[in-house]
């Protein structure tokens, strides 16, 4: 009788602790960078990071993946295949950085290490272009971005392309650099959203994503002051390094109508890159990529 009792006791207790029915979000990111999503903790959230965007891509396409945090640029090439995925938020402002030069100008000639299949490297090239500079003019050397971490050290290549948490390691170690943030404020007329908060069109409705946003939203809130602890150990960042990390870092906070001019700017550039090639899906994302709940 007192093993009965035990066990409903257990079962009983179990229940209360374990999530409710069917309040259960996966949420994908792309390995390799910060954003909010590292201060969200919930029993109900499950986090699935992926190396390859176009598994990220697949993942959500296929329902395996409820919400996730990508760059504003992807969001866009992803919609051309699945127009049922809404931008629900924006995350953060642009942090990538050219490493190894203190003006575009200096790369005439020279050694740029960059992934080139990423949206930061056809935002770049967009740059490059407004500057005056002929991307033909630079010799760019096409890698993961570690492996150009390890080449800039070595002397290899004269300047890498890079984002956070390497991009403040690196700035961290004394090497000259050109934030984007200041790129697209001489030459995109203001700030560029980075990151954004995507989810499939079915997940609108559920109550959860309301929670959800509420859990974002407090991660903002709480990036100055939880942020410095928390990356530094999931990054391995010292002092040094997580003080010009949060410095640079500007994160999205309030609604979303704020950042659309931002995302739709990251989309015009991702053009002038040639990350996407369609001028039209531009103008028929304004009409359908924000969600109005957002």
């Amino acid at each position: 009788m007192l093993l009965l009792l035990i066990l409903v006791a257990l079962s009983a207790f179990a229940i209360f602790l374990l999530p409710k029915e069917g309040k259960k979000f996966v949420i994908g990111t792309i390995q390799g960078g910060i954003s909010t999503l590292d201060l969200i903790e919930a029993d109900w959230i499950t986090v699935k990071r992926f190396d390859k965007s176009l598994d990220l891509a697949q993942a959500l396409s296929k329902g395996e993946v409820d919400i996730a945090v990508i760059t504003s640029e992807m969001y866009a090439k992803f919609a051309l295949k699945d127009k049922s995925l809404r931008i629900i938020a924006a995350d953060m402002l642009q942090n990538q950085a050219v490493i190894g030069v203190s003006d575009l100008k200096e790369l005439r000639g020279r050694k740029l290490g960059a992934t080139t299949a990423s949206g930061t490297y056809a935002m770049f090239i967009s740059y490059a272009k407004l500057s005056g500079l002929n991307p033909d003019e630079i010799k760019v050397v096409d890698a993961p971005l570690p492996q150009l971490v390890q080449a800039l050290e070595r002397g290899d290549i004269d300047a890498i392309l890079c984002w956070e948490p390497l991009a403040s390691k690196l700035i961290a170690k004394g090497y000259k650099h050109i934030d984007f943030s200041y790129l697209s404020e001489k030459y995109a007329g203001g700030d560029v959203v980075m990151l954004v908060w995507v989810a499939r069109e079915e997940i609108l409705s559920k109550p959860e994503l309301r929670e959800f946003l509420k859990l974002r939203n407090d991660a903002a809130e709480r990036w100055e002051s939880d942020a410095p602890s928390k990356l530094k150990k999931l990054y391995d960042l010292n002092d040094k390094e997580i003080k010009v990390l949060m410095s640079r870092v500007k994160i999205a906070r309030g609604d979303l109508k704020n950042y659309e001019d931002g995302i739709v700017a990251a989309w015009r550039l991702a053009l002038m890159g040639g990350y996407l090639e369609d001028e039209s899906l531009i103008d028929q994302l304004v009409k359908r990529a924000f969600w109005e709940g957002g």
